[in-house]
């Protein structure tokens, strides 16, 4: 173990050198740095009492996901091997498939196996047991988009889920629209009730009512978005406009728009979430909510890297603000 007195930040910031630097010279990947980098890290390492046994090994983190079907997912995991290269280490991917027995399994396998750190999201309501075997563990572990500031977690970075639905929401009602239908996966897990309540306080806020029967909560995949908004238009309710939980889902009322001859937008305006390439590639493209992976991510691996490597974290908590990203299936009425 390194000294807590003696960082991989100590250690860059005297050798002159960036941290992702550092971090090859601990994996002992010296390809592209030169003999002198190489001897000055090894006398400072020497002389700070700088000892990591991970200089021995293979250098891993682990990413617990959902799925990759979702183009949402399949970002995360990009943007986490991406960060996860500028420090050197190498990712395990694992897909709980929605399952907490699955997940629960991955964990315990992580703890035994040589993986210095895990990128964790879940999308169950049992996850907090999850948290407390890799805590007892003493497993470095970084919670993403998840709600959970009233629980003891090493970090946890989420997008704000509120803000980016109720933006969602302002807009539609900006131009025009007062009814206004919600399609969202399964309302047990924290960050759907967070952005069905940015939904709520939108409509609030501006002096509508939320009508109960244009609400449908249902599952995150494509044909739930299709057996969905089959539903509310047999319901014979009346609306104007439909915001989707994630993109998948608003491709699934794409499908059955196409299908019953209803033009977008001219007939429905919709606003799916995450702003996927789902959301450029649909006609007409799609408006959607962007959570700004990248930064999601890259903010998630520094603090990893920080538990990793002994380093203090003063703000443990990373709120993410999300941003409306403005296309073509929005129509001003009235």
């Amino acid at each position: 173990m390194a000294s807590s007195k003696y960082t991989v930040r100590d250690l860059a910031r005297d050798a002159g050198v960036s941290i992702a630097t550092v971090s090859r010279y601990i994996n002992q990947d010296y390809a592209s740095m030169s003999e002198s980098t190489r001897k000055k890290l090894d006398e400072l390492a020497e002389k700070n009492g700088y000892v990591n046994a991970k200089m021995k090994t293979p250098a891993n983190i682990a990413v617990v996901i959902p799925d990759i079907t979702d183009p949402f997912f399949a970002q995360i995991v990009e943007a986490v091997e991406k960060c996860s290269e500028t420090y050197n280490y190498n990712v395990q991917l694992c897909l709980s498939q929605e399952s907490f027995e699955r997940e629960k399994q991955y964990i315990k396998k992580l703890i035994q196996q040589n993986v210095q750190g895990i990128v964790y999201m879940s999308t169950v309501n049992e996850e907090k047991n999850c948290y407390d075997m890799l805590k007892d563990a003493g497993k470095p572990f970084v919670v993403l988009d998840s709600y959970l500031s009233e629980y003891n977690v090493p970090a946890l970075v989420f997008s704000n889920g509120v803000w980016g639905m109720y933006e969602a929401t302002k807009h539609l009602i900006e131009n025009g629209h007062t009814q206004i239908a919600y399609i969202s996966g399964l309302r047990f897990h924290m960050f759907e009730h967070y952005r069905y309540q940015g939904y709520v306080n939108a409509l609030l806020d501006s002096g509508l009512a939320v009508n109960p029967n244009l609400v449908k909560f249902v599952g995150f995949g494509m044909l739930d978005g299709v057996k969905c908004f089959r539903e509310l238009m047999e319901s014979k309710n009346k609306f104007t406009a439909v915001i989707c939980e994630n993109d998948v889902l608003a491709m699934g009322v794409y499908k059955v728009c196409a299908q019953m001859g209803l033009g977008i937008p001219e007939d429905l305006s919709i606003i799916g979430y995450n702003n996927t390439i789902l959301s450029e590639c649909a006609q007409p493209a799609m408006t959607s909510v962007d959570q700004h992976v990248d930064d999601m991510i890259q903010t998630a691996v520094d603090l990893l890297m920080k538990q990793i490597h002994n380093e203090p974290i003063t703000d443990k908590i990373i709120r993410i603000a999300p941003s409306l990203v403005k296309r073509d299936s929005v129509k001003k009425i009235n």
